[in-house]
């Protein structure tokens, strides 16, 4: 209960002014009292929630990371994907018994879970790369449940490998995928390293000579961001290097093209995006 002694005269607050309560209505006087009641009680309204029985504690390995994409000269691609584990060993409940751990991944998977009675870990398997809020829990027998926000980020490294003692007649292109669509961050760079081995005939025909290699890497609007052109001598070997800060987001290309026919070559080619 609030006491207003009533030989103290009282003040409304109004702007930058200050009114007698007096000189107000009666409904407008009972308002005004009301709303100091509950400011001095500090609680009719707003207040902070109150904290969560359970302290969570989620400790993660693996991340951040690279994941592997192996192209072939069709553009087909095998991924090594990147395992991340949650371990939930250090959480703990005063509003009851533990009895479910969870994840939701935050690449656009659905949420997995585990019994907390069988395991304290969780494990996702990445295939995709960008950068992704996850949330990790925790529930216990009393009905409480808690989560923790957890940023993990994974770079996309592709790589275009054609080796063989004998080389290729035309090398082949490489495609840049486009990141997570549900990848809360965009990408910092985009690096290309690019050999190229004129491979050295070990035959009379046809006789040796030199090869012209030309790159050119289109951005995701067709757009022609870079180019370079090199002559490359029998056995010898040249690499173009090319970097992208802030690229644009979507599927880039790196067209290889060899102006010289009969005369074979060998390559090896990446493309790293990070965050």
């Amino acid at each position: 209960m609030v006491q207003i002694h009533p030989s103290l005269p009282i003040y409304v607050s109004s702007g930058s002014y200050l009114y007698p309560l007096e000189s107000f209505s009666m409904r407008d006087k009972l308002t005004a009292i009301i709303m100091a009641s509950c400011f001095l009680l500090s609680g009719c309204i707003g207040g902070e929630e109150p904290p969560s029985l359970i302290d969570i504690s989620v400790e993660m390995e693996g991340a951040p990371g690279v994941i592997h994409f192996v192209k072939d000269a069709n553009n087909g691609s095998s991924v090594e994907q990147m395992q991340v584990t949650f371990d939930f060993t250090g959480t703990e409940s005063s509003g009851g018994a533990l009895t479910e751990f969870w994840l939701e991944p935050g690449d656009g998977t659905q949420r997995i879970s585990t019994n907390a009675a069988d395991s304290k870990t969780l494990s996702r398997d990445y295939v995709s790369f960008g950068t992704f809020q996850a949330y990790a829990g925790a529930n216990d027998s009393g009905g409480n449940s808690a989560s923790e926000e957890m940023m993990i980020s994974f770079n996309g490294a592709f790589h275009l490998n054609q080796t063989s003692p004998t080389g290729v007649d035309e090398p082949a292109d490489l495609h840049i995928d486009s990141m997570n669509m549900n990848s809360i961050h965009t990408p910092l760079k985009l690096e290309i390293s690019s050999t190229i081995t004129n491979v050295e005939n070990t035959l009379v025909v046809p006789p040796p000579d030199d090869v012209e290699i030309t790159w050119q890497l289109f951005d995701p609007s067709g757009e022609l961001i870079a180019t370079h052109t090199q002559v490359i001598g029998e056995g010898q070997s040249y690499t173009w290097t090319h970097n992208e800060e802030n690229p644009m987001v979507g599927g880039w290309e790196l067209i290889i093209g060899d102006a010289v026919d009969n005369e074979n070559v060998n390559q090896e080619t990446t493309a790293l995006v990070s965050f």
